[in-house]
């Protein structure tokens, strides 16, 4: 079985060492066919995009013609070469490695030393574009010749000054091969202070700073003729909005051709897994897994084409997937990973929690809740998002914007969110892509009430559940902890409350060993079951929503359903959750309160396990929870 490459992003590592390698060289010429030549192509961080401006630097650098022959053996684009194969010498920039925990002086000494360090890359693979008043500095040697002039003292001011410099030494108009220039996570390091620092973040990104001079730079010399190509990847869209004016470039990140470019398809997933997984040793389907990591770590749709487009098919974070595989290897197949995987710290929460409270307050609110509810969240593309002031604050717009790039959304196909009840089209719509992002904001919900979240910390183990039906230990659980934290007059976000209780519970203190969905769509013959949709939730006063864009949320949808996934098999658990504030009122009116919610969750039961699913899952349990008044009933019906 080969080996999975964790965290490394090389790509002549992961070829030379023959580690498990999704070959995605097929991209190489969708790219170049789209004739775009200064492109930015935004994905979500730990998406692979590092190691696509590897396969491309290899690919188009003539100086690693022999060594690229070599790597790329075997490879799609191997037999499918293109026009522009080794026809570029090859600039690459990576912002990755900058500090930012300092002032901004010191930031954008590193930024600045980051440029030169680079380009002294560049010129050790063409010693022969080195002018004589470089190389004679230190004439013994190139490189001491290249540190001693790109020396932090010396005269150069930014990091617009060191690439001007260059690019004036490079023009040869009689040069056969032009210069390409790849810039990877161009935005890693004002993202980092966009989620901890907003006012540094705005400081630095203000317009006509060092940031825009050296795209400015950059922009002038590819339109002079210097420079024929230049592939930007990023995260978010924010850092070129704010900091640089009149830096044009294609948008790559929504085109169907390119939706798949990075992370893990369905049949990629299937590949990895043959290749890396000992079957003889695995309790675990093949089957399984895929469907474990598609609904953990997958769902992340970029392009607004429809669903039946091949292209745009949905995809999985690929360093997760592989963390996913690498733990379940090395736990000896004893157990399937947690959710939160080893790789979960580059997907920092509180950085996440840091960009969800770049929202105003009102507006965040109403995202909150809208997320929580698990419904589709109708979105308006902003077009631009800038933060210039360090007061600013993102309205719900362009916070979702922010979220969606980072991806914590995922865009739903118009023509899904109409099967669903969800037929303004107005709206583009976004919705939370898979359990992993579920599980952060319910982690963001809890965080916000501290007192609440610490009940968390008192854990109790419910794998008893996976192993025999025992609701008990979930109802001792929800005493504590949903009495903790839900207080609300409006039925539904009490509902999604205990709800969200139950789900963070289980995908805690469960070891994996349920399939968690919230909100579970109900399915007769592949469609969606409608029922009456209910009334949406409330928009927050002074929110500056119209209340035609609230979230839908449809009935037809369990509130929570825990399918067994141990491989000895076990129980499994369909949830409806019932609320009603705790206010003083008669007894008999309590009574018959409950008796009512009783009656109509059971009949909504029912109808949730004629889905097209859940008539074939075995050893299915019916289970009601209700919190009224301020009381936990739960029963299994």
């Amino acid at each position: 079985m080969k080996k999975t490459p964790s965290s490394i992003s090389s790509f002549k590592t992961i070829r030379e060492r023959d580690l498990v390698y999704i070959d995605k060289t097929e991209f190489i010429k969708k790219y170049e066919d789209l004739d775009i030549f200064v492109g930015l192509f935004l994905r979500p961080r730990r998406f692979g995009k590092t190691m696509f401006t590897e396969i491309l630097r290899y690919y188009y650098d003539v100086a690693l013609q022999d060594e690229a022959d070599k790597l790329f053996k075997g490879t799609w684009i191997s037999t499918h070469p293109t026009r522009c194969k080794a026809s570029y010498k090859v600039l690459k920039f990576d912002f990755s490695g900058i500090q930012t925990n300092i002032d901004i002086e010191s930031t954008l000494k590193f930024f600045t030393r980051q440029i030169a360090r680079n380009i002294k890359d560049f010129f050790t693979a063409y010693p022969n574009m080195v002018p004589k008043r470089i190389s004679k500095l230190c004439p013994d040697s190139l490189k001491e010749s290249l540190d001693k002039y790109y020396h932090e003292d010396s005269s150069f001011v930014s990091a617009a000054d060191v690439l001007s410099d260059f690019l004036d030494i490079v023009t040869d108009p009689t040069d056969s091969f032009k210069l390409m220039v790849i810039i990877d996570e161009y935005d890693n390091f004002t993202n980092d202070l966009l989620s901890r620092d907003p006012k540094m973040f705005a400081d630095l990104a203000r317009k006509q700073g060092d940031l825009g001079a050296f795209f400015s730079v950059l922009r002038n010399y590819q339109q002079s003729g210097t420079i024929e190509r230049i592939f930007i990847t990023g995260v978010l869209p924010i850092t070129m909005d704010t900091a640089v004016s009149g830096f044009t470039s294609a948008k790559l990140s929504f085109r169907s051709e390119l939706n798949s470019l990075t992370g893990f398809t369905d049949d990629e997933v299937r590949e990895l897994l043959q290749e890396t997984v000992d079957f003889n040793k695995c309790p675990w389907s093949q089957e399984t897994l895929l469907e474990t990591i598609k609904t953990w770590y997958d769902g992340y749709r970029f392009s607004k084409a429809g669903k039946s487009a091949v292209p745009n098919a949905t995809v999985a974070n690929a360093a997760l997937c592989l963390s996913f595989i690498s733990e379940l290897i090395a736990n000896d197949y004893e157990s399937l990973p947690a959710l939160e995987t080893t790789c979960s710290d580059d997907i920092d929460y509180e950085k996440f929690a840091g960009y969800l409270d770049l929202i105003n307050e009102g507006e965040r609110q109403w995202v909150v809740r809208a997320i929580l509810s698990d419904g589709l969240i109708p979105f308006k593309s902003p077009g631009s998002v800038k933060l210039t002031s360090a007061s600013e604050n993102l309205n719900k717009n362009e916070g979702l914007s922010i979220l969606f790039h980072l991806g914590f959304f995922t865009l739903v196909p118009k023509t899904e969110a109409k099967e669903i009840g969800y037929d303004n089209m107005e709206f583009d719509y976004l919705r939370v892509p898979n359990e992993y992002f579920r599980h952060l904001f319910s982690k963001y919900y809890f965080e916000k009430r501290k007192v609440s979240w610490s009940l968390f910390n008192n854990t109790c183990d419910l794998k008893i559940m996976a192993r025999k039906c025992d609701i008990a230990v979930m109802a001792e659980f929800l005493k504590g902890v949903a009495q903790g934290f839900v207080n609300t007059d409006n039925t539904k976000l009490g509902e999604a409350q205990v709800t969200l209780a139950m789900y963070t519970a289980l995908a805690l203190n469960s070891e994996g060993s349920f399939r968690l969905t919230r909100e579970y769509p109900v399915r007769h013959n592949g469609k969606y079951a409608l029922r009456d949709a209910p009334e949406p939730p409330p928009v927050p006063e002074n929110a500056g929503i119209s209340p035609d864009a609230s979230v839908n949320i449809r009935a037809g949808r369990a509130d929570l359903v825990a399918r067994n996934i141990t491989p000895q098999g076990g129980p499994s658990y369909i949830f409806e959750v019932k609320y009603a504030q705790d206010i003083p009122a008669r007894e008999e009116t309590k009574e018959k309160v409950r008796q009512k919610l009783f009656r109509d969750a059971v009949e909504q039961l029912d109808f949730y396990v004629t889905d097209d699913e859940l008539k074939k899952t075995p050893d299915l349990h019916r289970c009601v929870v209700m919190l009224t008044y301020g009381e936990l009933f739960m029963k299994e019906v």
